[in-house]
């Protein structure tokens, strides 16, 4: 008999990448916040002038937003 996956190991934070559409594309997901901070400065870095939006892969809480389009 199969256990259940325990929600705490799977990630709990996504970075999206937004068009000009207002499509959104995940890009990242990350185990914790501080991790997915990080990433998210690093890729706002790499896709300057783009849309990049962090938020909980559970509530779909936006954690933070750049710039962009």
């Amino acid at each position: 008999m199969a256990g259940q996956v325990s929600s705490l190991t799977g990630p709990h934070y996504e970075i999206l990448i937004e068009d000009a559409d207002g499509r959104r594309v995940l890009l990242e997901c990350a185990p914790d916040l501080e991790t997915a901070r990080a990433r998210m400065r690093a890729l706002a870095a790499q896709y300057s002038g783009m849309s990049l939006i962090l938020c909980n892969h559970k509530t779909r809480a936006i954690l933070a937003k750049t710039g962009g389009y």
